[in-house]
């Protein structure tokens, strides 16, 4: 049944900025720079973007710009189930026919994504895998709607179908996204974990974000100045205050912070003012405290307490909004000292690189602190401007990060500050990394293999004889299909099998002559492509070759081979071949380029029962794809030729003239069930009953047709008499052994002399 999860949809960024930077107290009041000092902060940190929460009263995460986030289920369908049967035939007349039950399943849910309003949704992520591309393709079938978090949108109408239409509500302010019927085959059949990204602001910069998120807590009047380091985005996924989320931009973007008559300021390390303080300012007007007069106080840190390592961890566009970091190192100490900015931002791998340097630099401007008492005047500096004064012949150039003023003085707290550096990086690199695409899945090739030797079911001579299904498909995004079958020209089909393996298939590029069956032909070599470049074979021993392996069906000639030879232009040369295996003697003529390739020892191969009421007709066939509808998908012709049920063309025919002139015509049966030798005895017969007919040919007409129940027959005077009019040296036959459900087997064709 459906469910619908209600929960906290306000803003997650609780509480005003007041007193961000101090307040009056005693007459004194408390200035600072905003960005860090010594160890690492707690600030908001990167969430894990990879779980996805249907927890009642949990807070909808604030998107700004471009982030990716896992969101809240909302409301969810349940499971839908979907129950697809289909029967089959399995024999003749009177034979009964099984039914087959297949189950998939499908759910439609809504998540919330942002308490602020979103322009779009671009990518969809399920389990990890890319579920919908930024054009909109899906690697499983759904139907996407987005409500953009307007005061006015109305409810959604699934779930009014749902729920009915006084139950449905519009979730108005809430950014959320209905994804109606989303096929789980992909999924093992339960709903995916889902993550989204969502597109809330563009040309988002340091300090509009500041700005945004300022406005979220209440406060209008933001100023700015030099804050426009480019940012992909920010999710903030947990209920915190808006000075936290502040801080969570400043520990990468450092800025000077002031508040005044009730508005907010943040600027750049080197946007404010610069002063020059004479010398006869310093330390007129004020003591320590302890009565000893002070006019410049100079702390140094040691070189060896100096962050030797500035790490930044980030979301990073470029890795599917995945953790990731950036490194910048100082190399004058063997100190291992290291300091990680842990930010809750997306950024590009470029600008985290260029942060971690700055960052990095200025740790090292701050290894000397001054602290300097100024005559009360002084009290219109800000945190943020810098000074200059003269110190013992020397100039130096400070960035005041503190200020304290009191009724007759101003103590200035700042530390050296240079140029910043102008970092022009090579490129920062996000690391190896294959961001995941969907393929279209495309069609399905299948090819029935009707041939003999290739597999029965229970019971050598009355059992099921098999057709091998193989499918693959020639899009590198083929993900399965099912292979249905019309008994009626297309009427109804039937089920008859699914699978999601490919198969290894191609097609000839050259024509294969004609070879001998006997012996390994060296002579010949067939290229061939196939359907895929992932596709591959591969070369085996002849030791390998002769136990079974690389065996393959050409046209309808099934050969073996032992060299196969990846050429530059993809096709494979195939060498060293066994021709006509499992009987296939008679497909050895005739061959064309354009055939089909079928590699049967690779795998993948599907086992059908080939109902023998199919035999001699022509059925139409359909290879559906995954994804894909029946009446979308074009049908082609399979012939049923009951090959797996023919008995093997007899051997070693020969003919012997007789003292009265008659004929006596002899051969070897072969067997198509057991055909291994290993009792020195005869092969199993393979049918009901031994039985054979030979047609008497002339110039391919047949003019008589002789019938036995052993391996040899007579050919009397009196019946070449009455067919050539005079006995024959030589005679033109087609001998065939019988099948009591097919009849003729393979034919053994051809001209006999007599010995």
């Amino acid at each position: 049944m459906a469910s619908l999860l209600l929960r906290t949809v306000g803003t997650a960024l609780g509480g005003s900025i007041g007193g961000l930077l101090g307040a009056a107290v005693g007459g004194i009041i408390d200035r600072s720079i905003f960005f860090g000092n010594g160890g690492e902060r707690e600030g908001p940190r990167l969430d894990d973007l990879s779980v996805q929460s249907s927890a009642l009263g949990s807070p909808i995460p604030l998107v700004f710009g471009t982030a990716r986030v896992a969101g809240n289920v909302l409301w969810s369908s349940g499971l839908i189930e979907k129950r697809t049967q289909s029967k089959q035939s399995s024999g003749g007349k009177g034979a009964k026919s099984a039914t087959t039950v297949e189950f998939s399943y499908s759910v439609s849910m809504a998540v919330g994504l942002s308490a602020r309003p979103i322009l779009d949704i671009g990518r969809i992520w399920a389990d990890g895998k890319l579920l919908r591309d930024q054009a909109g393709a899906w690697l499983s079938p759904a139907r996407l709607r987005v409500y953009r978090g307007l005061e006015t949108q109305e409810p959604d109408p699934l779930i009014e179908a749902h729920e009915g239409v006084a139950n449905a509500p519009a979730f108005r302010g809430l950014a959320y996204a209905v994804l109606e019927g989303l096929e789980l085959a992909e999924f093992a059949n339960r709903a995916p974990n889902l993550s989204f990204e969502v597109m809330a602001d563009e040309g988002l910069t340091s300090g509009r974000l500041l700005q945004q998120i300022g406005a979220e807590a209440g406060m209008r009047d933001i100023a700015l100045l030099d804050m426009d380091q480019p940012i992909t985005g920010l999710a903030v996924a947990r209920d915190i205050a808006a000075r936290a989320a502040m801080e969570g931009v400043l520990a990468l973007f450092p800025a000077s912070a002031s508040e005044g008559s009730g508005a907010l300021g943040f600027r750049g390390l080197l946007s404010g003012d610069e002063r020059t303080v004479p010398l006869k300012d310093l330390g007129t007007a004020a003591t320590d405290g302890s009565g000893d007069r002070f006019s410049v106080r100079i702390e140094r840190e040691q070189g060896a307490d100096l962050w030797q390592e500035m790490a930044v961890r980030y979301g990073d566009p470029q890795r599917d909004f995945q953790p990731s970091v950036q490194r910048a190192r100082r190399q004058q100490s063997h100190t291992e000292r290291r300091f990680t900015v842990d930010s809750p931002l997306f950024v590009t791998a470029d600008r985290a690189k260029k942060q971690a340097e700055l960052l990095l630099a200025l740790s090292w401007m701050k290894q000397e602190n001054h602290q300097l008492l100024l005559p009360s005047d002084y009290a219109t500096l800000e945190v943020g401007d810098r000074i200059v004064y003269p110190v013992d012949g020397r100039m130096f150039r400070l960035l005041i990060t503190e200020m304290t003023i009191a009724a007759d003085h101003v103590e200035v707290t700042a530390h050296p500050i240079g140029p910043l550096p102008d970092l022009v990086l090579a490129g920062a690199a996000s690391g190896t990394f294959t961001p995941p695409v969907v393929l279209p899945v495309g069609i399905s090739l299948v090819h029935l293999l009707d041939l003999p030797g290739l597999g029965f079911g229970s019971g050598v001579v009355a059992g099921t004889p098999r057709l091998l299904a193989a499918m693959a498909g020639p899009s590198p995004g083929w993900r399965g299909g099912s292979v249905y079958l019309s008994r009626d020209q297309g009427e109804n089909y039937d089920l008859i099998t699914s699978s999601r393996a490919s198969a290894i298939i191609g097609e000839t590029v050259t024509t294969l002559p004609a070879g001998t069956a006997v012996y390994w032909d060296e002579h010949h070599e067939l290229f061939i492509r196939l359907v895929r470049p992932d596709m591959a074979l591969e070369s085996r021993s002849a030791l390998a070759v002769l136990n079974g392996a690389n065996v393959a069906v050409v046209g309808d000639e099934i050969i073996q081979f032992r060299n196969a030879h990846l050429e530059p232009d993809g096709r494979y040369r195939l060498r060293g071949l066994l021709r006509g295996r499992n009987g296939t003697e008679w497909a050895m003529h005739g061959h064309q380029a354009g055939e089909r390739f079928i590699l049967l020892d690779g795998g993948a191969l599907i086992e059908i029962d080939a109902p023998v009421a199919l035999f001699g007709q022509s059925t139409l066939i359909k290879a559906v794809s995954v994804n894909a509808a029946l009446d979308d998908t074009d049908a082609s012709v399979f012939s049923y030729g009951g090959r797996a049920l023919m008995p093997l063309a007899p051997v070693h025919v020969r003919a012997q003239r007789l003292p009265d002139l008659d004929l006596a015509i002899q051969w070897l049966r072969r067997t198509r069930v057991g055909g291994d030798w290993l009792d020195g005895r005869d092969v199993p017969l393979g049918e009901e009953a031994e039985g054979y007919e030979l047609d008497i040919l002339s110039n391919g007409t047949r003019l008589r047709t002789l019938s036995t129940s052993t391996p040899s027959l007579i050919y009397s005077l009196d019946q070449q008499m009455a067919d050539f009019g005079s006995p024959q040296s030589r005679i033109e036959i087609a001998l065939y052994q019988m099948s009591a459900s097919v009849g003729r087997g393979f034919a053994a064709s051809g001209f006999v002399d007599m010995a």
